[in-house]
Parts: structure tokens; sequence; C-alpha cells
């Protein structure tokens, strides 16, 4: 599966430019806190998260993520989306729940 696969749903919509949007996905990781993203997520994982921080970038460049999903209809500061664009980090939104957009990604076929 790739990104532009989840931007078939209705659920999500894109933020960032359409660079990164083929990149692979083999996962999801959902969390708030940079420490334990950096722990336990693996390459290609989508990462769900509320945190609108640049940081968040960082981390998914470091670990080669797939793309980044925004949920609770969290507004992303212009100097994210800029950055994304140069790094190829697809941004995604949603107005769902942080576990309904799991859910929603599980339903869609992306593994877990």
């Amino acid at each position: 599966m790739k990104v532009k696969n989840l931007l078939e749903s209705t659920d999500f919509y894109l933020i960032s430019d359409n660079s990164g949007i083929k990149n692979e996905v083999n996962g999801i990781y959902s969390c708030d806190l940079l420490s334990h993203v950096m722990g336990f997520a693996s390459e290609k994982n989508i990462l769900i998260t509320v945190l609108n921080n640049i940081n968040v970038l960082g981390v998914a460049s470091l670990l080669d993520l797939s793309c980044v999903i925004f949920s609770h209809k969290i507004q992303v500061n212009e100097a994210i989306i800029i950055k994304s664009n140069e790094l190829n980090i697809p941004l995604i939104g949603t107005k769902l729940t942080t576990s309904e957009t799991v859910i929603s990604l599980y339903n869609l076929g992306v593994p877990n």
C-alpha cells in the first residue's frame, strides 16, 4: 500500500503538497511522545499524532516514516508544511479522533 491509497478515503485529506504520496506504508504507529516514536516506530510506518511541532518531522525523517497524519482536526502550522514538502514527507489531516483514525486505516488494509 502507498500513501496515495489513503487519500481515496473521504476520512483523509492532504495538507502538504503531493511529493511523497508514493511512499510505501507498512504499518501504523500512534503516539504524541516523540521519544516513544523514536524507540518503537518502524521504517515506513504512518505516524498518527496531534503534536503540532516541527520536531515531528525530524523524527519522521530520521525513521523514514511514510507520512504523518494529524488527527482531531489539528491545524498544522505553515513552517511544518513547508519543511514536510522539502523532506517529501506527506502530511495528512483528518477530523477523526486518534482511535478512529487507527480503525479507519486498519479497515483500508494498512497492516498493523
